[in-house]
């Protein structure tokens, strides 16, 4: 059950519901979660709160990809890649642009389900992609 939080500086005209689906389709053909899991959310921040190092793109995006532990490395690196030409497409930036981290808390740490830990309810799909 990936949860993506995507932030960046305000933008006027994004279609983020576009962006959003997309990111789903990729979580859905990389990872292989079922249709209805992968909420993405935006994080828009006002350009009076958007303070970049001097020398860093002001258009930069990041992306942080909360997700059950068990994927390849491989697979990861191709859930970055993916994400990041999909948002540069969809944005018209750099791919040098957006930062993408993964975290990856232990199933005891995660509470679904009415509130039940992960580790103790079964998962429906394969997270050893």
């Amino acid at each position: 059950m990936p949860l993506v939080k995507v932030y960046l500086k305000n933008r006027i005209g994004i279609d983020k519901q576009s962006i959003a689906i997309n990111l789903r389709n990729i979580m859905q053909k990389v990872l292989h979660v079922p249709l209805q899991d992968g909420p993405v959310m935006f994080l828009e921040i006002e350009e009076s709160n958007w303070f970049m190092p001097e020398g860093w793109d002001e258009e930069f995006v990041f992306v942080e990809v909360l997700m059950f532990p068990g994927r390849k490395k491989e697979t990861k690196e191709t859930l970055i890649v993916e994400f990041t030409a999909a948002i540069s497409q969809s944005l018209n930036i750099s791919k040098n642009s957006i930062i993408t981290t993964l975290h990856e808390p232990h199933l005891d740490n995660w509470g679904i389900r009415g509130g039940k830990q992960a580790s103790s309810v079964g998962i429906n799909f394969d997270l050893e992609v």
